[in-house]
């Protein structure tokens, strides 16, 4: 069998289909109905059974989601999903190989609309490690596969591969390697992806560095060929390891650069009503990261001490956590609870308070996964913000 000339028949029924849908009058009926062209395309036996195809949105580990995606190629044995309709589904990145951009033509605009989606969702991806456990108790650890981006058009617009490619590589010039396509696909016209400088093809994300360089290659009638090879080589490569649902539990949050967990959601009272959620702002985060950096860590039970003093609840903790290095963040030297007074307790119109502002008064967050007690006292109404998110 000659299996360039097969593609080559499947590409012109392609193009077909395409045309065809030109008839539909509902814009959102008619992109439907070309991004399912592709899907039935990836879908009839050409992929193997463990890679399922679906479409929505994929959702990260600190509450992030990407933006409605065409096509989203997932682990159909080990994966899960987390919302399923037959319009929509919604993923865990864990269990993400890629995801595919569908174009009817591919304009300026319409590649820097894929290539943002590409960025948010290689954006959100774990940067962690994989274990599997195999016969005989030996582990193998390998990183975390960062997932692929790549879009596919049924044809070009008033435009070029040689003009895409500038456009590419215009946007390209501001955004991080990591985070860059991995292929483009102008059905029946060519295709677009990175080279390294010993002229081998970057096709897998880890592969593509700020050394490698896109190119084009005008493979006509076999561009459709060259993509069905490229989304299943890029799939094989990868080895996305166990989901870990309790990731998705309650995930940390973003907040600017940092990444934030524990209580990071705060509701104060104020003038006898709860206030909207807040949260600490990226400056207040960042004050706090760089202070304690300067000062260094101490163990958990010398802050319980600086705290509580002879109250210190040391005896009713186990060593592992009292031993634990933590950072204080108490730039005003804070007293503790035993030293403000005989009475350092009162009750107030809404409920128990603090005598005078002490150290006691702090909140516990893991930034970055470095762990901090944090003295309220020291933070103003400036170093909060409203929470934004749902």
């Amino acid at each position: 069998m000659d299996t360039r000339t097969l593609f080559r028949k499947i590409s012109q029924k392609m193009h077909a289909d395409f045309e065809a849908a030109a008839q539909i009058n509902h814009s959102v009926s008619k992109g439907t109905f070309r991004e399912n062209v592709l899907k039935d395309f990836l879908a009839e036996g050409r992929m193997p059974y463990k890679y399922g195809i679906g479409s929505g949105e994929v959702v990260g580990r600190v509450r992030d989601t990407s933006k409605q995606c065409d096509l989203i190629v997932y682990d159909r044995l080990n994966g899960v999903k987390l919302l399923y309709d037959e319009a929509i589904q919604v993923f865990p990145i864990d269990c993400i190989y890629g995801i595919i951009e569908v174009k009817s033509t591919l304009s300026k605009e319409e590649l820097i609309d894929s290539l943002t989606k590409i960025k948010v969702l290689k954006s959100m991806a774990p940067r962690d490690a994989v274990e599997q456990v195999l016969d005989g108790g030996i582990r193998l650890v390998h990183s975390r596969p960062i997932p692929f981006g790549a879009v596919f058009a049924y044809r070009l617009a008033d435009n070029s591969l040689d003009s895409l490619l500038d456009n590419l590589r215009e946007w390209e010039r501001d955004t991080p390697a990591s985070l860059w396509p991995n292929y483009i696909c102008i059905l029946g016209t060519g295709t677009i992806y990175h080279y390294k400088r010993t002229f081998e093809i970057c096709l897998d994300s880890f592969e593509i560095t700020s050394e490698a360089w896109p190119s084009t290659l005008s493979y006509g009638e076999d561009s459709l060929f060259q993509f069905y090879c490229a989304i299943h080589d890029m799939c094989a490569h990868m080895d996305l390891g166990p989901v870990d649902l309790m990731h998705y539990y309650k995930p940390p949050v973003q907040i600017g650069k940092y990444v934030v967990s524990g209580s990071s959601e705060f509701r104060r009272i104020k003038n006898g009503a709860l206030e909207k959620k807040t949260q600490l702002t990226e400056a207040a985060l960042e004050r706090i990261v760089n202070w304690c950096g300067v000062h260094g860590p101490i163990q958990y039970r010398e802050v319980l001490k600086k705290q509580l003093g002879p109250m210190s609840p040391e005896s009713s903790l186990n060593t592992d956590t009292l031993n634990q290095q933590v950072y204080l963040y108490n730039p005003g030297n804070l007293p503790g609870l035993h030293e403000i007074g005989e009475n350092p307790v009162r009750i107030s119109e809404t409920g128990a308070e603090y005598a005078s502002p002490c150290l006691a008064s702090s909140i516990t967050l893991d930034i970055d996964q470095r762990r901090y007690v944090i003295a309220l006292c020291a933070l103003t109404e400036t170093d909060f913000e409203e929470v934004q998110r749902m």
